[in-house]
């Protein structure tokens, strides 16, 4: 599998949309860069690796796999109380995916670098004697 060319394009937007966080740092353009540019915002600083993809993703795991050895790269990058690592991802329709890397877990985020909260799904469990939880009137004298 060959490399590709650099995703020129998709960077010009990646930095367009970094410019509404922040002052942009541009790397020089090497093949194994961990990161492709430099965000400064007021509390934080954050390294941006932009990649195109065929496909949108719609799990964090599938990002670990695709892109095993660019996270792994950007994974370098030390992490501290004010730096942050981010892997953005371009599909070809023009549609962006954003993904904070931590030490031990990637987090899909919105465009300005906040977490997209998990939905949590209503769930009703059912205890040991299988009687709902949670389920008796309030009068039972429970």
């Amino acid at each position: 599998m060959t490399k590709g060319r650099r995703p020129k394009n998709a960077l010009g937007e990646a930095v367009e949309i970094a410019e509404r966080r922040g002052s942009v740092e541009r790397i020089a353009a090497q093949r194994y860069n961990a990161f492709d540019f430099i965000i400064n915002e007021p509390d934080r600083v954050v390294y941006v690796k932009v990649k195109r993809s065929q496909t949108s993703f719609t799990y964090e795991f599938e990002i670990l796999c695709k892109y095993q050895r660019e996270l792994a790269s950007l994974h370098r990058v030390a992490l501290t109380l004010v730096t942050a690592r981010e892997f953005w991802v371009r599909a070809p329709n023009g549609d962006w995916q954003f993904f904070l890397v931590r030490h031990d877990s990637i987090r899909e985020v919105r465009a300005d670098g906040m977490v997209i909260p998990r939905e949590v799904l209503p769930v009703r469990t059912v205890d040991l004697r299988d009687e709902p939880v949670g389920g008796g009137s309030p009068g039972d004298g429970e």
